[in-house]
């Protein structure tokens, strides 16, 4: 897989990444209605089990762990899509891998924070010291995001084909650290559509993801440009 980079193909990108960290945080808010009964509070990447539900319901645990395994099923998704002898299927499958973030859920283990340390803290805590948890969740997270990366790499035939690697994998999460943990919450702290309309969800989350949804649905096909076989074969219809 030889791939291209483009203008439009970032922006799409980037679109992807979005409503695919949404999509994240939507899997936890509704495991965790089904488990409490109620909904939590929430911003764009921090959400709440409803109050006094993670000590009323031994479960709880349950909707933090949900949000990763829905991240990882879809990075697992994108790996089996790049072995695909379809272009276009084989773009998609590259995106989808980077576009959930796969780096800043193995940094965030490593670092004793994320999901993944949330969940592995509740089921240890009585029996390891945090060093042991950490090392333990940071394996854990390691043989379960790596491989999807190392595929990624491997099909790649272009020249330095590491430093594309290192970029997909650095982007997104500094696309999220200025966009959303600091553009969107902060609009949303200082009360812009903050008011909770469905789900325990400001309205300015859905109005956001609608929008996103909307244009990557529109800039779909410039995600299968990134595969220069794809824009080739496309060129030649």
């Amino acid at each position: 897989m030889h791939i291209r980079l483009s203008f439009s193909y970032i922006i799409s990108f980037l679109l992807l990444t979005i409503v695919m960290l949404e999509f994240h945080e939507s899997v936890h808010i509704l495991v965790g209605r089904l488990i409490c009964g109620c909904w939590g509070e929430r911003d764009f990447n921090v959400w709440e089990l409803c109050t006094g539900c993670d000590k009323n319901q031994t479960l709880s645990w349950i909707a933090t762990l949900a949000g990763p395994l829905f991240s990882f099923s879809l990075m697992w998704l994108g790996m089996h899509w790049l072995s695909s002898p379809n272009s276009k299927i084989k773009a998609i499958g590259f995106s989808l891998i980077f576009a959930n973030i796969p780096f800043g859920r193995i940094s965030q283990a490593m670092k004793g924070a994320g999901d993944e340390m949330v969940v592995t803290k509740h089921l240890l805590a009585n029996y390891l010291s945090s060093k042991q948890i950490i090392l333990i969740c940071s394996i854990i997270v390691l043989a379960i995001g790596l491989p999807p990366i190392i595929k990624a790499f491997r099909i790649l035939t272009n020249k330095k084909s590491w430093l594309y690697i290192l970029g997909f994998l650095t982007l997104p999460i500094a696309f999220i650290l200025v966009y959303i943990l600091i553009g969107m919450n902060t609009l949303l702290k200082n009360g812009f559509l903050a008011g909770i309309w469905i789900m325990g969800t400001p309205l300015l989350i859905t109005i956001h993801t609608v929008l996103a949804i909307l244009f990557l649905f529109l800039f779909r096909n410039k995600l299968f440009a990134l595969n220069n076989t794809s824009l080739t074969n496309s060129l030649m219809k």
